[in-house]
């Protein structure tokens, strides 16, 4: 049997929301998603690499539009989680723009941070829009939404 999360993560990587921002959203997203097996908020002292599991497509270079080649990227992810991620920006090889790992287009999407909250086979599909602004609001940030299927 596999398992799927909708995670949501705040745009900047260090951002963390105060505590009853926390305990609102989950309680937001357990309104949403009342079937869900766990809903969770969870907060680290350094930032994570959330990813999505086997729904993991392809990296893509947002200057030029290329993709980017996997080993290439998994020894810069190497590096930087050996640094805890400082999400330094480098030179990508496809054109030579210089990025941070959580400026690239990752399909599906993936992220890096400090707090997040899932909802483990929550039963309800993609999160729709207005829902994601709700968590929004009460979490005082701009989310970025990752669909994990392991």
């Amino acid at each position: 049997m596999s398992d799927n999360w909708i995670i949501v993560i705040p745009d900047s990587p260090n951002y963390v929301p105060l505590k009853a921002a926390q305990k609102r959203a989950e309680a937001l997203l357990r309104s949403f998603a009342p079937r869900a097996y766990t809903i969770e908020a969870t907060t680290s002292e350094k930032i994570r690499f959330i990813d999505c599991g086997g729904n993991f497509e392809r990296i893509v270079c947002p200057a030029c539009t290329n993709e980017i080649d996997i080993d290439w990227w998994s020894h810069w992810m190497t590096k930087e989680f050996e640094s805890d991620y400082p999400l330094r920006a480098v030179q990508l090889p496809c054109c030579g723009k210089a990025k941070a790992l959580n400026q690239l287009i990752y399909e599906w999407p993936q992220g890096f941070a400090r707090f997040s909250l899932e909802a483990m086979n929550a039963d309800i599909g993609k999160l729709p829009h207005e829902k994601r602004e709700e968590l929004e609001r009460v979490l005082g940030c701009r989310l970025i939404v990752i669909y994990c299927h392991i």
